[in-house]
């Protein structure tokens, strides 16, 4: 297989509006070295997050890994167009070598088609020090847009269709949000930009998946409290798509939003 060797080992495809309101106009970006991925993927290769033994926990834990990698491609194609390509780069080198080497054989036992190659054009992109999203790039995220769909589909039905497993779903998204927002600080501040955009990729992923279940109709009041809940995490914990100077809010303030919704995901009829 034609994958880099891995140096160092540290979560709809299209922007959704609250990833745009994220960003702030262009400013220069931080002038430090990007520091490599040190938390939430590395517990993709080394800690078992759940127990898999039963077909529904196998489907949570493959569903979060699918919203890990659309999460950090969906805050890399943020920071090109912002013309971030440098801050860009791991977000699209930690999908091929930290995600998808976990997801392939999944992908392939569960005849959804695979898309290393199109990650690795996009990641060639950045590298490239190109901004923007058109060209090569462009064609590779159109081609990679129903792979990624068709990879969420093989999840069973009755459990893309359940707004308690659904809302499961996006609480552990937030849990995978507040533990790289905390990777992403030291001494009180935010110095690992790699990991607060981790978070912010991951948050987005959360906020659009709710907006996808509530447009689907089912359990509208639940699904609208839990939206309610990601915006007020976003304007909280990321005003601008570069990291602001000052520490926003505390790891616990995040995690608790993840608390909210698994607590709505509880009270829901399945």
């Amino acid at each position: 297989m034609n994958r880099r060797l891995l140096l160092a080992l540290p979560a709809g495809l299209a922007a959704s509006a609250a990833l745009r309101a994220m960003a702030a106009p262009a400013r220069p970006a931080p002038d430090l070295d990007i520091p490599i991925c040190r938390g939430g993927l590395r517990r993709v290769a080394e800690v078992p997050q759940r127990d898999a033994s039963t077909p529904e926990a196998a489907d949570a834990d493959y569903l979060e890994k699918v919203g890990l990698l659309e999460g950090h491609l969906i805050v890399g194609r943020r920071l090109l167009e912002a013309g971030q390509a440098r801050l860009a780069v791991p977000h699209f080198g930690h999908p091929i070598r930290e995600l998808y080497t976990w997801l392939e054989p999944r992908l392939a036992a569960r005849r959804a088609p695979q898309f290393e190659r199109e990650l690795e054009v996009m990641e060639g992109w950045a590298e490239g020090g190109n901004t923007g999203t058109n060209g090569r790039f462009g064609d590779a995220w159109t081609s990679l847009a129903p792979k990624l769909a068709a990879a969420k589909r093989a999840v069973a039905p009755e459990r893309l269709a359940s707004p308690r497993f659904m809302l499961s779903h996006v609480a552990m998204m937030v849990y995978d949000v507040a533990s790289d927002y905390g990777e992403s600080i030291e001494r009180g501040r935010i110095v690992n930009v790699v990991e607060y955009h981790d978070s912010m990729g991951f948050l987005a992923y959360a906020a659009q998946t709710a907006a996808e279940q509530r447009a689907a109709g089912r359990a509208a009041t639940e699904w609208a409290e839990a939206a309610d809940i990601l915006e007020e995490l976003r304007k909280l914990a990321y005003p601008e798509l570069l990291p602001p100077g000052r520490l926003p809010t505390s790891v616990s303030s995040v995690r608790s939003r993840s608390d909210r919704i698994q607590d709505i995901a509880a009270r829901v009829v399945a």
